[in-house]
């Protein structure tokens, strides 16, 4: 499986949420079991270094929500990346990585 590369756009000052779901197949008919694997994450905006929140979605056996509270997304530059790794079976796998803009939040 190689890894995704997805652009995202963020606000700045906003609680981030990705979904995200694992299947083995094209049509998304067989889901990959990750519900003994680990999940790692982060923003790397600027100068921060911004870890995510990732836990593996109940009822289901193939999904990860990765999240990242508002307070932590305060005084952002206008850039920079974020990856999603996966650590199955002692190995480490990169599921998703991509660049960031980031809209600056107006303080009045």
């Amino acid at each position: 499986m190689g890894t995704a590369t997805v652009d995202l756009d963020i606000n700045e000052g906003d609680t981030f949420i990705m979904a995200l779901e694992l299947w083995a197949d094209q049509d998304n008919t067989q889901p990959i079991d990750i519900t003994n694997d680990t999940f790692t994450g982060s923003f790397q905006i600027g100068t921060k270094n911004i870890p995510m929140t990732i836990t593996v979605l109940e009822p289901s056996v193939n999904a990860i929500e990765a999240r990242v509270d508002h307070n932590s997304m305060k005084d952002l530059s206008s850039k920079g990346r974020y990856e999603i790794d996966q650590l199955t079976n002692g190995d480490s796998f990169r599921l998703i990585q991509g660049n960031v803009r980031v809209s600056q939040e107006v303080n009045l």
